[in-house]
Formats: structure tokens, C-alpha cells, sequence
């Protein structure tokens, strides 16, 4: 039996949209592939401490007189153990670009299959989170967070499919999806939690015993907060203040679409481009269901707009929370992100196919136009990168390497590509980086051993390592150190330590490396 012709032409307009997505996460894929490096702020760091995660038995690195494994059940273990277990196969520059293309390409197949859950046929709306996909915060190597973006917008349309009818297979998917968004990041499995019981209740407001029960499936995976918390320091500096004081500088940041500029201040032309695609969705949405539509009653509530209630209060938290809790940072902008994606669950496409054509036609330009920008800073950012690490055969085996950054950023805008950039120069050797930043949070797999004397006596050392030198004893210290990477100009006190306590053993450019006391060449 033949196909209607309506279905016919539905089937290759599906057909058409897979290939376009396809066309452009290959496009995305390119700033990861095309160069040795992918320039991030934390990225080496993760690298750095998966790799030793899986040497950390080799007797050949020596990991294991230096470090202890956190085995806890913390959140941010899951970009370390899937990189662990890529560099079974792949060195770990290739695993890092592997995980990061997984990252790549499951955000927008999470996002369309999130808004599809909701309501059928969203396909050209969920074209507008490719210009998300490079992020702020991905860019600063929060890969464990930017992994859990997809994962959060994936488990809500899940949950939202299955919402009516609870069966034991559908729990114990969502309650996995739910255990891996947590061992992805805290800040996304949290508000998972919170937004599937927020859409519960305003889903089901005229029958609460199933907005019990579908509050009541989410124990289980709800019991490992419990688990942590007591023990974590998130709380260490009590709970989250609410304040009013920074809503007007917040408030600027979210319509100037500051979560999408990084590496260049000229990126903030493409993010008001995405502001205004985001207004005119809004504006269409009034337009098409509120004002011209059948929904035009003002008190006529649809199940889609529980999307735009949880807009709001997601909204007002980030106008209202501070920059930090504990030692986790950044709350403003992680909450920005899901929020900024989430109300695209609320907007509503033009039912012709001019209005379907030209959208598709206007967010795939800009897409790309983006992409090829990023791509264009990396490859900048890169022969900034191998310029740094133009000295790593220079360390040997089981070196301590200890390094300190006058110069950040390099070129690029926000993003700090050199702070950890120091452990490119201990991998596949068995060194040691003293500037190994998450050894010192509870939240991360590695941790130095109790016995390790750090070169300053501070709890968070790792942070005057990276950006106040001039507080180490650099001299006291010289008997723990094999070398010292200098990058950038060195202030006066530290250039005069180094010059009376250490040999300077090669230098190029902006960088130098100086031998210690026990240090040697080979």
C-alpha cells in the first residue's frame, strides 16, 4: 500500500533535518580534530589526573608514592573514569578529543530528543543549542559539567515520556540516568532532581497521588546526596546566601548571552545574535498560542507551560545565588545555561515551510559562521600551546615539576589555557605537577598523601602555585623539586630566587625551565 502524500513528504523532511544535524556535529567536531591541542583552562588537569588513574599500579610512574585514589562516591568522576578507560586504547591527547567528540555529538541528539518528548516535531527549534555546544564553561575544561548538560535535558524528557504510566523498567532508567547526571556534576543532578519534582507538581496539580509517585521514584537515586553532603566540603562555608546586590550586573551578563564568549571578545556579536533568535521565539510563541491561537484565555494553563513556570524560578535563582558555593564556583553561569536551554522547551515553530526553511536556513549560518570563528582561535590558541610545551622532552622520569604562570591567558580572552597547561609536561613519564589543582578538593579522584609537604602551608596551596608565586618559599623548597617551568615574565622576588637557588637549563621565548638542587637533565 502506497504512502499518503502528506507522510511521504513528513518522512523526507525527518530525513533531511537528520542529515543537516548530522552535517553540522561533523562541523563541530573539527576545533577538537584539527589540532594537536583543544585549548582549555582545567582540561590538562583532567587529563593529567586520569592518567594517573590509570597508571597508578604501573611501577614503572611511581603514582602511588605520591598520590592516594579517592574512591568516595563524589560527583566528577565520570569524565575521569571515561578517560581512564579510553587511554586503554588511545594515548591521552586522543582519548581527551574521543570524550569531548562523545560530548559533541550526544548535546544536540539530548536536546531534540528532550524537546520531541515534550511535544512532537521540535526538530528546527533544537538547531538553536549548536551555537551552546562551545560554551563558556566548556571552554574552561568543566568537562564533568558539560557532560552533564545533555544528560540533565535527556533524563527530563525521559521522565516526562514515561510520566503517566510507572512501570519498574522506567524507573530503574531514570534513576540510573539520574546516578550518572550526579557522577557527572552536583549542580545538574540537583536541579534534575528538583525540576522533575517542580514538573510533577504542576503537571499533576489535579491529581496529586501521581505527583507523589512520580516524586517518590526519584528516592533512590535521591539517597546518594545523602551520602555525600555530610562528609563533602560544599558546605564548609555555610549555605548558599541569597542576595539582591548583583542582579542588575547578573542580569546584563544573561542578555548579553555572557555564557557564550570565551576565547574572543568579538565572539559577543554571535551571542546577541542568539539572544535575539531567543526573543523572537519568545515574541512568536505569545503571539502564535496566546494571543491568535486557541489558547488565547489568559487563565487557560497548557501542560507546556510547567516549562515556562520552571524558566522563571530556574531564572530567578541565578539572579539570586552567589558565584560560589563551598569550593565549587561559577553557580551564575552553570544555572544560566540550563536555563537558557530549557525555555526553548516552552517556544513553538511556524507551521509553514517558508517559516521552517528560513529559521533552519538563519541558525545553521550562524552555526557555522561560529564554529569556523572557534575553530580560527584555536588554531591560534594552539601555536600559543606549542610554544609552551616546546620543553617537555627536557623533563625525565619521575621529575616534581613546579610551575608558575605570568601570563595566564595567553590570547585568549577569558579562558586561562596555561594555568594547568603544566601537566602536558607529566604525561607518559611519571612526573609530578605541583600545580595539580585537584588534589586539594575532595570532589576529585587524586589527592596528594597525607605526608606530602606542599610548598606553602595553606589548605588550597595549588591556588598560590598558579597565581601568587611570590608567597612560595621557592629557595626552602628547592630540595623537593626537581624543576621549575616558568611561563611569562616572573615578578621581581621570584626572579631573584630562581637566580640564587636554581640553574636555568633552557629557555625559548616565554618560556623557561630551571633545574633544582636534586634536579638533573635526563
Amino acid at each position: 500500500m502506497d504512502k499518503p502524500k502528506w507522510l511521504e513528504v513528513l518522512d523526507n523532511q525527518i530525513l533531511d533535518f537528520k542529515k543537516l544535524q548530522i552535517f553540522l556535529i561533523f562541523v563541530h567536531l573539527l576545533p577538537i580534530w584539527l589540532f594537536t591541542y583543544f585549548p582549555t583552562q582545567d582540561g590538562p588537569s583532567h587529563i593529567y589526573n586520569s592518567h594517573i588513574l590509570r597508571e597508578y599500579w604501573n611501577p614503572e610512574y611511581g603514582f602511588q608514592g605520591f598520590y592516594d585514589i579517592n574512591w568516595h562516591l563524589f560527583p566528577n568522576w565520570l569524565s575521569h573514569f571515561a578517560l581512564a578507560v579510553l587511554m586503554i586504547v588511545f594515548s591521552p591527547i586522543i582519548a581527551e578529543k574521543v570524550f569531548l567528540s562523545a560530548y559533541v555529538i550526544f548535546f544536540p541528539i539530548a536536546i531534540l530528543y528532550f524537546l520531541n518528548a515534550i511535544e512532537h516535531g521540535r526538530e528546527r527549534i533544537s538547531l538553536i543549542v549548536f551555537p551552546f555546544i562551545y560554551n563558556y564553561l566548556f571552554l574552561m575544561g568543566f568537562y564533568n559539567f558539560a557532560f552533564s548538560v545533555p544528560l540533565f535535558f535527556f533524563s527530563i524528557g525521559y521522565w516526562w515520556k514515561h510520566k503517566e504510566e510507572i512501570h519498574v523498567r522506567s524507573i530503574v532508567l531514570l534513576n540510573t540516568m539520574i546516578i550518572i547526571t550526579y557522577f557527572a556534576h552536583l549542580i545538574s543532578y540537583l536541579f534534575l532532581l528538583f525540576s522533575i519534582g517542580f514538573l510533577a507538581i504542576t503537571y499533576f496539580h489535579k491529581r496529586l497521588q501521581l505527583a507523589i509517585i512520580n516524586i517518590c521514584i526519584l528516592l533512590p537515586s535521591s539517597i546518594l546526596l545523602l551520602i555525600y553532603l555530610p562528609s563533602s566540603d560544599l558546605l564548609s562555608g555555610g549555605s548558599p546566601k541569597i542576595s539582591l546586590s548583583r542582579v542588575p550586573e547578573l542580569l546584563g551578563k544573561f542578555l548579553s548571552m555572557d555564557i557564550l564568549i570565551s576565547l574572543d571578545k568579538n565572539q559577543s556579536i554571535i551571542a546577541y545574535i542568539v539572544f535575539v533568535v531567543l526573543i523572537y521565539l519568545l515574541i512568536h510563541t505569545l503571539w502564535q498560542e496566546k494571543i491568535i491561537g486557541s489558547k488565547s484565555s489568559t487563565d487557560q494553563f497548557t501542560s507546556i507551560d510547567s516549562f515556562l513556570l520552571l524558566f522563571l524560578v530556574l531564572f530567578g535563582l541565578y539572579l539570586v545565588l552567589p558565584r560560589s558555593v563551598g569550593p565549587g564556583g561559577w553557580l551564575n553561569d552553570r544555572v544560566a545555561i540550563l536555563a537558557s536551554i530549557l525555555l526553548l522547551a516552552w517556544f513553538r515553530e511556524g507551521n509553514s515551510r517558508a517559516w521552517k526553511r528560513m529559521f533552519s536556513l538563519i541558525i545553521v549560518l550562524l552555526s557555522l559562521v561560529n564554529t569556523i570563528y572557534i575553530t580560527r582561535q584555536c588554531r591560534i590558541l594552539n601555536t600559543e600551546l606549542r610554544e609552551f610545551t616546546a620543553l617537555t622532552q627536557s623533563i625525565g622520569k619521575k621529575k616534581i615539576v613546579l610551575p608558575f604562570f605570568f601570563n595566564g591567558n595567553g590570547r585568549a580572552f577569558r579562558i586561562g589555557i596555561f594555568v594547568n597547561a603544566a601537566n602536558y609536561y607529566c604525561l607518559n613519564n611519571g612526573g609530578i605537577n605541583l600545580g595539580n589543582y585537584e588534589v586539594q578538593f575532595d570532589y576529585f579522584p587524586i589527592n596528594f598523601r597525607d605526608n606530602f609537604q606542599p610548598p606553602i602551608d595553606q589548605k588550597e596551596w595549588v591556588q598560590a602555585v598558579q597565581w601568587k608565586a611570590r608567597e612560595i618559599d621557592i629557595c626552602g623548597y628547592a630540595e623537593k623539586v626537581d624543576y621549575i617551568l616558568i611561563w611569562g615574565d616572573a615578578d621581581k622576588i621570584t626572579a631573584e630566587s630562581l637566580k640564587d637557588c636554581y640553574q636555568l637549563i633552557s629557555s625559548k621565548d616565554r618560556l623557561k625551565l630551571y633545574k633544582g638542587k636534586r634536579g638533573d637533565t635526563s
